[in-house]
């Protein structure tokens, strides 16, 4: 049921994140660029990869660039759910069965659910090697409505149907996470499960005590 896709860049997080993902049950689509120097492949067939020609200079501009290239693809389904995760971020173990079961619990009462925002936990410290703009707090940011602005919520937080995230494109921009979550929230019936926690910059260096 449900996709994460992976703008791939940090090369060295790649074990990690498949150690991390696989047991999840999920889809994961990873984009990489079509100038890296090395071969870069899969052998799990959970794992879908595509190349992207990617000539985007900032790494938010290739990032969203990416997405938006993917969804371009025409591969997303309509009745799957579809998120995005990148290359340094982790999702809790329990991370879509919380989805699934508010999901389940939200239809139940004819609620529609295409559009699904949960929280994210940003790590215990600063690094000490972070620099603008990527010294981002640790304050937790929770998946509520009073929470929906630009520097408030990341791209992260945002699940959605293929029906829903085909309809819409990354802004290329430093907040253009925020301002894609804004455009579909404003059109489109949504629920919260703030139970429910992205690892934000988990494989980040300092970030995190583990």
């Amino acid at each position: 049921m449900f996709n994460v896709i992976t703008p791939l860049s940090r090369y060295e997080n790649l074990k990690y994140l498949i150690d991390f993902l696989e047991p999840l049950g999920i889809t994961w689509h990873v984009i990489t660029d079509s100038d890296v120097k090395f071969k870069v492949s899969f052998d799990q067939d959970w794992i879908k990869h595509y190349i992207c020609p990617n000539k985007e200079v900032h790494f938010w501009e290739r990032c969203n660039h990416a997405i938006n290239w993917f969804l371009d693809l025409g591969v997303v389904q309509n009745n799957l759910m579809y998120c995005m995760l990148n290359d340094d971020d982790a999702y809790e173990p329990d991370f879509f069965k919380k989805i699934a079961k508010a999901k389940e619990i939200a239809e139940q009462s004819k609620t529609n659910t295409d559009v699904i925002i949960c929280s994210m936990e940003r790590g215990h410290k600063i690094p000490s090697t972070a620099v603008h703009p990527r010294m981002h707090p640790t304050t937790k940011l929770w998946a509520y409505p009073e929470n929906m602005a630009i520097g408030s919520v990341g791209v992260e937080q945002i699940i959605l149907s293929g029906e829903v995230i085909s309809k819409y494109r990354l802004p290329l921009e430093p907040e253009g996470d925020g301002m894609f979550i804004l455009e579909v929230l404003k059109h489109h019936p949504h629920i919260y499960v703030p139970q429910a926690n992205v690892w934000f910059n988990y494989f980040e260096p300092e970030r995190w005590v583990k």
